[in-house]
C-alpha cells in the first residue's frame, strides 16, 4: 500500500513537470504583450514638456524658466540643503513606438501595389525608453531617486535607460501598410518639491512633471493602416 504522503509527493512532483512544460510551451516575452493602460503614441505625446514649472523662493522671487528651475532643484544634492516631493497627480499610461525593422534595415512594410498578395512576415526591432523631466533633457536619477523619493521603489526602473527588444509577426493585407511597434509602461508625475536651505534660505518648486519607465518587459506589436493614413510615427 502507497502511503497517503507518497501519494502527494509524486502528485506534486507530476503537477511541476507540466506546469515547467506549459513553461516551455509559453509564448517568448517579446511576443505581443496586452496592457490594460491607456495607450500613448509617443512620437506626439508631449506630457512632459507641456508642463510649466517654477520656483518660488522663501524672499518672493520667483522665475518659470526650465533653466532656473533646473538650478534651483540641484540645491537638493548640497548636504546642507533638505527637499521633499509632494505628488499632486499620478497616471500611468503604455507609451508607443513605431519601431523601424531591424533585421530588414527598413521602416514600413507597404502593401499597396493593386493586385498585390497579403505580406507575412516577422518584425524585429529595439527601443530605449528613457526617464523624463520637464527642466531638461537629461533626468539627474540620483537627485529625484535618492533625494526626492521619486521613483525610488522596485517598482520603477533602476537605470536613465532602458534599451528593450522585440520580435513579432506582422499580416499586411492589400491595401494596407504596417511596422512592428513597441510599448513601455510609464507613470507620468507631477509633484511639487519643498526646499530648505539654499538660495535666500529655501523655496518650493511648482508643477514638476517626471516620465518613469515602470519596471517590467517592454511590449511589442504591430502598427497597422490603410495606405493613405499615417502610422504613430506619421510615416
Amino acid at each position: 500500500m502507497i502511503s497517503t504522503s507518497t501519494s502527494a509527493s509524486r502528485m506534486a512532483l507530476t503537477l511541476g513537470a507540466v506546469a515547467a512544460a506549459l513553461a516551455l510551451a509559453a509564448p517568448a516575452a517579446s511576443a505581443a504583450q496586452g496592457s490594460s493602460l491607456p495607450d500613448v503614441n509617443g512620437h506626439t505625446d508631449k506630457w512632459v514638456e507641456e508642463g510649466s514649472p517654477s520656483v518660488t523662493y522663501d524672499n518672493g522671487y520667483q522665475v518659470n524658466s526650465a533653466e532656473e528651475v533646473k538650478r534651483a532643484l540641484e540645491q537638493c544634492n548640497d548636504s546642507s540643503v533638505s527637499c521633499s516631493s509632494t505628488t499632486l497627480e499620478s497616471k500611468q499610461v503604455t507609451k508607443w513606438f513605431d519601431v523601424d525593422n531591424a533585421g530588414m534595415g527598413v521602416g514600413p512594410i507597404q502593401n499597396c501595389s493593386p493586385g498585390a498578395a497579403e505580406i507575412n512576415q516577422t518584425l524585429s526591432g529595439t527601443r530605449t525608453f528613457s526617464w523624463g523631466w520637464n527642466v531638461g533633457a537629461s533626468v539627474d536619477i540620483t537627485l529625484i531617486k535618492d533625494k526626492l523619493g521619486v521613483g525610488a521603489s522596485a517598482q520603477y526602473s533602476q537605470t536613465n535607460t532602458e534599451s528593450k527588444s522585440g520580435d513579432i509577426r506582422i499580416t499586411v493585407k492589400p491595401g494596407q501598410k504596417g511596422m512592428l511597434q513597441m510599448g513601455h509602461d510609464m507613470e507620468q508625475r507631477v509633484s511639487d518639491v519643498t526646499i530648505q536651505g539654499g538660495e535666500f534660505g529655501g523655496a518650493k518648486i511648482s508643477a514638476l512633471r517626471t516620465e518613469i519607465p515602470l519596471n517590467s518587459t517592454a511590449r511589442a506589436d504591430t502598427d497597422v493602416v490603410a495606405c493613405g493614413a499615417a502610422l504613430k510615427n506619421g510615416r
